[in-house]
């Protein structure tokens, strides 16, 4: 039984590693399973390796304990005839920890991610928020960094397109232009998170201008203009009760033809002298 324990808990330590740890679990989602029982069995026997090394190292230091497991482990029967010589009790402290560092030493690494990457400036004002404000999301701002900065990496590494678009204008804070299938265009701002591995295959984003591409072409012609109406929700008594989220459009991404950042003035500086001035603006929700 114990020969069984030494091969499934480093595989199971390695799957739940790959799955938490921000820089593998994005790609495991565009992998097959075969490719993801490899990297889990890789990173497992680096994980039982490290267990294996620490519980040497403090082995003289927790004797006393193992001499309780060695009595609890004859009684369980873990180890059969042929293990008699085999120190059960060092083992079972090895396993263990090999699978409490598959437990959290994903998460331990995206931490260390997030305070490398976040900024002292930016980590003092959230801290500040916190202390003035008592905002209970201050832990997960921080943590986010980690998200952000692995995701970054993995986009660039696939070569996702689309995702690296998106990633830009949330970093940018700048609205995208999405053209469909059927010549509609609607610019807005992306709501929706950014997962290479995502499996819906959908895009949302809060739309603040739309119309549609005429003629041989493709000339861009606006129709509707959502920042007129979202302006009136705080001003306006019958519409006092909505908000801009409640306008958010998902797209398949199938149907989707074209999408660019967008950015009015350079819209503008695109056009003719005599083009009408194209204003975006986003009130906050």
């Amino acid at each position: 039984m114990l020969k069984a324990a030494l091969a499934f808990f480093p595989l199971i330590a390695g799957y739940l590693f790959v799955t938490t740890w921000h820089k593998t679990r994005y790609l495991i989602k565009r992998e097959d399973s075969q490719k993801i029982y490899i990297r889990a069995a890789f990173w497992g026997i680096w994980l039982f390796l490290l267990a294996f090394t620490f519980v040497t190292s403090i082995k003289q230091d927790v004797e006393p304990y193992l001499a309780f497991v060695r009595v609890w482990a004859d009684l369980a029967i873990l180890q059969d005839s042929s293990d008699r010589q085999t120190d059960t009790a060092f083992w079972v402290l090895v396993l263990f920890s090999t699978l409490a560092l598959g437990m959290f030493g994903g998460y331990l690494l995206n931490w260390s991610l997030a305070f490398g990457t976040i900024s002292r400036k930016e980590f003092f004002r959230l801290l500040v928020r916190r202390v003035k404000h008592r905002d209970p999301h201050f832990f997960r701002q921080i943590y986010d960094y980690s998200t952000r900065a692995a995701l970054k990496k993995v986009i660039h590494d696939l070569n996702a397109d689309l995702e690296i678009i998106v990633m830009r204008a949330l970093e940018l804070t700048m609205p995208v232009s999405v053209t469909m299938g059927n010549g509609k265009v609607y610019i807005g701002y992306v709501t929706g998170a950014i997962d290479p591995g995502d499996k819906r295959d959908m895009l949302r984003i809060l739309p603040v201008v739309s119309g549609y591409r005429a003629g041989e072409e493709m000339t861009l012609r606006f129709t509707t203009w959502y920042t007129t109406v979202y302006q009136r929700f705080k001003k306006d008594e019958s519409l006092s009760h909505l908000n801009p989220e409640l306008f958010e459009v998902a797209f398949p991404l199938s149907e989707i033809r074209a999408i660019n950042l967008f950015d009015a003035e350079a819209y503008q500086a695109f056009q003719q002298e005599n083009a009408p001035a194209v204003r975006i603006y986003l009130p906050d929700p």
